[in-house]
């Protein structure tokens, strides 16, 4: 029948045959032409016209989400349970894993007698030979820099110079106190007003660790070192100083002329403190001595470039208290001050002849 009425629709083109046509389908007729019309992955159609209508039954009522679980619980539970389940069982499968047996040499490493002279050689003999060898890896960064002092020192022998002993760019060690509850017990109200009236017998004040030190009277500190004419050695590690008080202390000290030593050790000093510091250091003539190790973050290589660079154009710090982490900038920083300590020793000589030609006089 549907293909009688699809030959019929094709061999009439106007619509008014077309509606004659179907108009005289019964309606058994017109549900199979509908079934056969309907389109399944038509996407312009609604989900439910793309497929027709098949159910037969009678709607009981309307939907009811309760009777439904209830019916779902009924069924689950009337259902035959069926053991499809397989039972543990603890055993190992596949192919197990062996390590591959190494081959033992039968003949030994070293021939007998320089395994002997391995045995007996010394420290300094082994990181010696090391060194002759090329074998830096099986040394530590302590024994290859005494390796290399070493070598460089048998290149001066009979030249008349003396042995450089490197550290001076490197911290000192912190001291070992055997009572953990020692405090500083200066006066530190008494030693601001002395600092503020520039009394003349403040010449050190040690500020280090003080339990009654804060921010507001660091800052008191660091601004009436600009003027000060008296204060000579200046103690402020473990104080908990920041950069902003940091960068005070660094201006006062451009101008301060009788400052010869400070100690900023174990403090909360970053890059942007250190290197106001170091910019200070360009234009400060009197500071021999500066130290700023041991601080809560790491400075990096283009920081310690920049300390390195500074310290080129200054020429009277003799003590810088610093670990560089780069052994580069480290031996940078020590030909830096050698030279200031080098001028200093000549200037010192200087002097000492001129005293001595003055007396020689009278």
């Amino acid at each position: 029948m549907v293909q009688q009425v699809e030959s019929m629709l094709s061999n009439h083109t106007h619509h008014g045959e077309e509606d004659e046509l179907i108009s005289g389908l019964t309606k058994e007729e017109l549900a199979e032409l509908n079934e056969e019309f309907d389109d399944p992955d038509n996407e312009l159609l609604t989900a439910g016209e793309r497929c027709p209508d098949q159910t037969s039954k009678q709607p009981t009522g309307p939907y009811k989400r309760e009777n439904l679980m209830k019916y779902l619980k009924e069924e689950a539970i009337n259902a035959e349970e069926i053991e499809d389940f397989v039972p543990f069982e603890k055993k190992t499968r596949g192919r197990i894993y062996k390590n591959k047996e190494k081959k033992k040499t039968a003949t030994p490493l070293l021939p007998d007698d320089l395994s002997e002279v391995l045995d007996t050689a010394s420290e300094d003999d082994l990181l010696e030979l090391a060194a002759v060898l090329g074998i830096h890896g099986m040394l530590t960064q302590k024994q290859s820099d005494q390796v290399e002092a070493d070598r460089a020192w048998d290149s001066l022998k009979g030249s008349g110079l003396r042995k450089y002993k490197g550290g001076i760019t490197v911290a000192t060690k912190t001291k070992q106190y055997t009572d953990i509850n020692a405090i500083n017990e200066l006066d530190l109200d008494q030693a601001l007003e002395q600092l503020k009236s520039y009394d003349s017998s403040l010449t050190e004040l040690n500020l280090n660790n003080h339990k009654d030190l804060n921010e507001e009277k660091l800052l008191s500190v660091a601004e009436n070192l600009k003027d000060n004419k008296h204060l000579k050695t200046l103690h402020l590690a473990n104080t908990q100083m920041s950069d902003r008080i940091c960068k005070v202390i660094a201006a006062s000290l451009k101008s301060n002329t009788t400052l010869q030593s400070i100690n900023l050790e174990s403090n909360y000093l970053t890059r942007e403190g250190v290197l106001a510091l170091m910019k200070m250091l360009e234009e400060n003539a009197t500071l021999t001595e500066l130290k700023l190790a041991n601080q809560t973050q790491k400075m990096g290589h283009q920081c310690e470039v920049t300390i390195t660079k500074t310290l080129a154009k200054n020429h009277t710090l003799l003590r810088f208290g610093f670990t560089f982490d780069a052994r580069g900038s480290r031996h940078t920083a020590n030909k830096h001050i050698m030279r200031n300590n080098d001028a200093d020793r000549k200037k010192r000589q200087a002097e000492k002849e001129e005293d001595i030609i003055a007396n020689g006089d009278q």
